[in-house]
């Protein structure tokens, strides 16, 4: 309940940042963390290096938490800090978190201060990207990509239908705005697309990408 009054606020506080009408449901965690899920630990022989872009109130957080080896690190950036203080508190009360808390670290920042080389194995963008302009998406999406290692993986999730509602309702500078953030998205997936996974069980339902590094 906490976490659901929490994100209300800040919903109608700074819809920009939020983006949804409530957290993510489990279907849509679970497949935003489907590469990690994929590939444990002993899979790769050495500790795994996690990124989250904008956990918001950790419901994605959860499901990686619980997918994360003894030795595996998960950095999340949060630009929002009521969500930041939030995740924080959660990492000392929640159950699911509390066994890696000491292995997650919490930086509020926007993910664009990331510098390319970081080497991380797994990177998931929770960021509500539908609500973003092309210049942040670019600067976003490049951070996380040049974030990963050369094999690493990446996820990116989107809301179903929301272009094509906010299409249909605006006209103009605003309507320039949506095609250049649509081509720049479409850019990213072009290059380092992999896969999609349609999660019809989240409200509103959402496109969850899978993105490949840059070598891969």
């Amino acid at each position: 309940m906490r976490e659901r009054i929490a994100f209300l606020g800040q919903m109608r506080a700074n819809f920009e940042h939020t983006g949804a009408v409530q957290p993510s449901s489990r279907y849509l965690a679970r497949a935003m963390a489907a590469p990690l899920l994929r590939h444990r630990p002993e899979g790769i022989g050495r500790p795994r290096r996690i990124l989250e872009i904008g956990p918001g109130t950790g419901a994605v957080t959860r499901v990686v938490a619980g997918a994360m080896g003894p030795r595996d690190e998960l950095v999340c950036y949060e630009i929002n800090p009521e969500f930041a203080r939030l995740l924080a508190d959660r990492l000392r009360s929640d159950p699911d978190l509390t066994p890696a808390a000491d292995r997650i670290a919490i930086h509020v920042a926007p993910a664009q201060q990331l510098e390319r080389g970081h080497g991380f194995d797994i990177a998931l963008c929770s960021a509500p990207l539908n609500n973003f302009d092309a210049d942040t998406i670019d600067a976003i999406l490049g951070a996380m990509v040049g974030a990963l290692r050369p094999s690493g993986r990446a996820t990116l999730f989107e809301y179903l239908w929301f272009p094509a509602l906010r299409r249909a309702f605006i006209r103009g500078e605003s309507a320039r705005r949506l095609r250049r953030a649509e081509d720049a998205k479409g850019r990213w997936l072009a290059r380092y697309g992999r896969d999609s996974t349609t999660v019809l069980r989240n409200i509103p339902p959402a496109r969850v990408h899978e993105l490949a590094g840059r070598n891969d």
